[in-house]
């Protein structure tokens, strides 16, 4: 603190302060929802091109996640490997 100071002046300045960065915060919570938007799409569009990579080739995603694992070659078609029964298709 300052020799000059007291509390309530600390107070004054603490708060002007205060109101100063909510304004600042206040101009770019717009911009930072949008940002938040922005990276869930890029995030949702990077797993349907790890997917389609992996299908294609069998090669897992490259994020540190899978140390260990080998790439394999998928099975072609797995899709239509699923049998269905005439029972199964009334449920």
């Amino acid at each position: 603190m300052k020799p000059t100071e007291n509390y309530e002046q600390l107070l004054a300045r603490f708060t002007k302060r205060i109101e100063q960065l909510q304004v600042q915060q206040g101009l770019i919570d717009d911009e930072y929802e949008r940002w938040i938007k922005l990276n869930d799409q890029l995030s949702y569009l990077q797993g349907c091109v790890d997917t389609v990579q992996y299908l294609m080739t069998g090669k897992l995603p490259d994020d540190g996640n899978h140390d260990g694992m080998r790439d394999h070659k998928p099975k072609d078609n797995v899709h239509t490997q699923i049998q269905y029964h005439d029972h199964e298709l009334e449920d």
